[in-house]
């Protein structure tokens, strides 16, 4: 019978090479001593995880000082994995999507980082935003508040060329008002999107067009093509389209996620209670009102094309019931909209959030409003057996 361990590296080389997500090179060197010592000789690719996994605090703030690692918990299989990342210490992290983190330090330097590969690519620092606090702050504070967002076109690293990638398109949320601007790897400032709105609170990449809601429900959308032709150093300016209007019946307090799925666009809407909530909801229970916040539902809508005569809208809302095999996943990351069924551990018709809700951390830090609420069953439950706590980087989505 052939013993696994005596394979020669060089196989073992060959299908690491043939692996898609960094998931599966993780598990491969789990096998034994001898595959470890293959994937720790192998130039990692920064590969996107096949499933979502939930980086969590660093441990810095739970009381160890002197520790470089944070912690994964993975939600295929239950299990919590550490490692060493002194990349990310000190740091506020945003998870973006294939694999990378947005990462802000009090040395004011934004960077995308891939935690598994190690490969950095650095974008232009804070100081080089257009818009910035009208009153001084502190680097600890602008580490925390200057960036709500982030999202990418495309993943910045080309596998082909081993380089960063000048096409991928950065889209980011930031400052007090809460407004627009993007970047490009190479770039050394990031440029303002003009709108007609200020105060977004989520962004999504779909079929070429940037689409931002902000915190009245209203969606405006930003073409790609646009921001390729608009140069640092010129006068051309970009701006955002309203493309559909503000739902009926919604509250600037409600926090608005917009998420691509199934070739459509969703609008989502997380309702939150809890002490500082309840003047919302006066029949709100005693025990939801022991907490600073807690989130006690979702509503979707779906954008649909409006053929309405004289609407300057391109887009109509119908409500959402039942989101089928698919479950979404919001918080500090870009929103993403995944099958349920293809992997273990997820459960369909489902919202999996993160605690986002930075403005009003209380004195342990933020982390503890996060959870999955059914569609189906309307209500939420906590399924995570893990605390995290931080007063800058919550918990979030690594997808």
């Amino acid at each position: 019978m052939c013993n696994w361990a005596d394979l020669p590296h060089l196989i073992l080389y060959e299908i690491i090479c043939r692996l898609s997500f960094f998931d599966d090179i993780f598990i491969f060197g789990a096998v034994c001593k001898s595959w470890q010592s293959v994937v720790n000789s192998f130039e990692k690719p920064p590969l996107p995880p096949k499933y979502p996994w939930i980086m969590l605090a660093e441990e810095r703030e739970q009381g160890n000082k002197e520790s470089q690692t944070r912690s994964f918990f993975n939600l295929s299989d239950t299990k919590t994995y550490d490692f060493n990342l002194p990349e990310l210490v000190g740091r506020k992290c945003f998870g973006t999507s294939f694999g990378w983190l947005l990462t802000i330090g009090t040395d004011l330097q934004i960077n995308l980082f891939h935690p598994f590969s190690k490969h950095l690519i650095s974008l232009p620092p804070q100081p080089t935003f257009c818009r910035q606090f009208p009153f001084e702050m502190e680097p600890e504070e602008l580490r925390g508040f200057f960036v709500f967002k982030c999202v990418l076109s495309r993943s910045p690293w080309n596998l082909e060329t081993h380089q960063y990638d000048p096409d991928c398109i950065i889209m980011a949320i930031y400052g007090k008002v809460r407004t627009l601007a993007f970047t490009r790897p190479g770039y050394k400032a990031w440029i303002d999107v003009e709108s007609p709105t200020l105060r977004y609170d989520d962004i999504a990449f779909y079929k070429g067009i940037f689409y931002a809601v902000d915190a009245h429900g209203e969606v405006f959308a930003c073409c790609s093509d646009e921001l390729f032709a608009c140069r640092i150093d010129d006068n051309q300016k970009v701006g955002a389209t309203a493309v559909a209007p503000c739902p009926e019946g919604t509250h600037d307090v409600i926090k608005k996620y917009i998420v691509e799925s199934s070739g459509g666009l969703l609008l989502v809407s997380r309702v939150r209670g809890g002490r500082l909530y309840s003047y919302e909801d006066e029949d709100q229970e005693e025990e939801i009102d022991d907490d600073p916040y807690v989130t006690i539902g979702f509503t979707v809508l779906k954008l649909k094309r409006c053929t309405q005569a004289g609407s300057k809208y391109k887009y109509k809302y119908v409500e959402v019931h039942s989101l089928g095999d698919r479950a979404l996943f919001v918080g500090d990351n870009s929103s993403v909209s995944l099958s349920a069924s293809s992997f273990n551990g997820c459960k369909a018709n489902c919202i999996y959030f993160t605690d986002d809700n930075f403005e009003f951390y209380g004195t342990k830090g933020g982390g503890d409003d996060m959870g999955v609420f059914s569609m189906e069953e309307r209500d939420t439950s906590k399924p995570y057996p893990v605390e995290s706590l931080s007063y800058f980087s919550t918990p979030l989505w690594y997808i």
